[in-house]
């Protein structure tokens, strides 16, 4: 029964809320109003490019000497809901409802600076948390032997350096130090129609690596590439099963790589007052394709549990106008399309009911001397319902999700 505990509550059955697999991409308030295009080549001049793409930093309004703040915070509202097709069963039987609303409200902060200490350097920093999720089932619901608790964060700490080595040409490099944390919980079986709570704890420490280059091709027009290395977790942690017994067990988790290329356009002419921007990135979800949980006394594997997610692509197109009537205003509208990593129905799980996503999006933004502001809000959407059949020692759980969220960013930055 450990053994089955352990496997269903495994440290990272953690369901994604915001991007596909748990990704969180909501990083810079002024990207969200684009669906997140246009980030890599920082096409809103923000110092967000400090998490995105370093290099692009020198699209910032920064002098010599100068430094560049933005700070933002996410407010995100999930829904995740459960519809039961009939056939579910726990230990006792068909007990127990749909779970309602498994989604909780989000504030997730970012934080971004650029100090640009000479013509051609600039040191950034940034601080983020690019994974993560938090959702909360029914005590009582009919999937709670797989699930009921699920909090997940990796937080992220980012300096780089990046290099203007031509007018055309810049390119930059970084480490991260990430700190993840989780906590799991679900019921437990006692037998004799008696059951408990058990409940996983577990952190880590671990390090990453980016870098970058920028292109300036034309006037006005620039592309940008990124890639930020895969990140290996070695979590140690505690399961205790209330009134039970306690036990320190560990678990490593590989978050994946990834890699964003980007294309950006200011027109010119009659159309001058447009940009257009354009965003494919490339996340390595195939690097959890399976989680083992050791026990530390033994040393030994106490289960295993298939995963097989596959490599995802997600596109985002955006638009920027610059109304004559209104200096220094931009609106903005993006759109994106999201592929999830989760192959398909019997590999999705309670703690996973992810599925492929689309992002329409708007926002504005307003500079008064040294001061921006940004406001971005986008709506995400299950493409369609996620068809679930998950299997554990004494569940089952047959049915379908679906699922959307609602996004409000505001961010405000200062140069000096």
């Amino acid at each position: 029964m450990v053994k089955q505990v352990i496997a269903t509550g495994a440290l990272f059955g953690a369901t994604a809320a915001f991007g596909a697999g748990f990704q969180v991409l909501e990083q810079g308030a002024a990207n969200i109003g684009t669906s997140m295009a246009g980030s890599v080549t920082n096409a809103s001049g923000d110092a967000s490019a400090a998490f995105w793409n370093p290099s692009a930093v020198f699209y910032t309004q920064t002098e010599v000497g100068s430094l560049r703040v933005d700070a933002a915070m996410n407010f995100i509202l999930p829904s995740f809901e459960f519809e039961d097709d009939g056939t579910s069963y726990n230990p006792l039987g068909k007990n127990g409802n749909n779970g309602g609303n498994a989604g909780d409200l989000e504030l997730i902060p970012n934080f971004f600076t650029v100090y640009r200490f000479a013509e051609d350097f600039a040191f950034t920093f940034s601080v983020t948390a690019p994974f993560g999720i938090g959702t909360e089932y029914d005590e009582n619901w009919i999937g709670r032997f797989q699930g009921v608790e699920s909090r997940v964060t990796a937080y992220d700490i980012n300096p780089s350096i990046s290099w203007k080595l031509f007018d055309w040409l810049s390119i930059s490099a970084g480490a991260s130090a990430q700190y993840l944390e989780a906590k799991l919980t679900q019921a437990y079986y006692l037998g004799g129609g008696m059951e408990t709570m058990s409940k996983i704890k577990g952190h880590s420490w671990s390090a990453g690596a980016n870098i970058g280059a920028t292109i300036n091709y034309m006037e006005g027009g620039r592309i940008g590439f990124s890639w930020r290395t895969k990140v290996s977790h070695d979590l140690e942690g505690d399961l205790d099963i209330i009134g039970v017994t306690t036990m320190p067990v560990n678990a490593n988790l590989v978050l994946p790589q990834t890699f964003n290329v980007g294309i950006y356009q200011r027109l010119q002419g009659d159309f001058r007052k447009f940009a257009v921007m354009f965003d494919y990135s490339y996340t390595c979800w195939s690097s959890f394709s399976a989680l083992v949980v050791n026990s530390d006394a033994t040393g030994a594997p106490v289960s295993y549990t298939k995963e097989d997610w596959k490599n995802v692509s997600r596109v985002a197109a955006g638009v920027h106008f610059h109304p004559d009537t209104i200096e220094n205003l931009v609106v903005r509208f993006g759109v994106a399309w999201d592929g999830s990593p989760v192959p398909n129905a019997v590999r999705r799980t309670v703690r996973i009911p992810c599925s492929d996503r689309l992002w329409i999006s708007t926002g504005i933004g307003y500079e008064y001397e040294n001061i921006q502001l940004n406001i971005g809000y986008a709506y995400i959407m299950f493409y369609d319902d996620s068809e679930i059949r998950s299997t554990t020692d004494n569940s089952y759980i047959s049915g379908k999700y679906t699922g959307h969220s609602h996004v409000v960013s505001a961010q405000i930055g200062y140069s000096w």
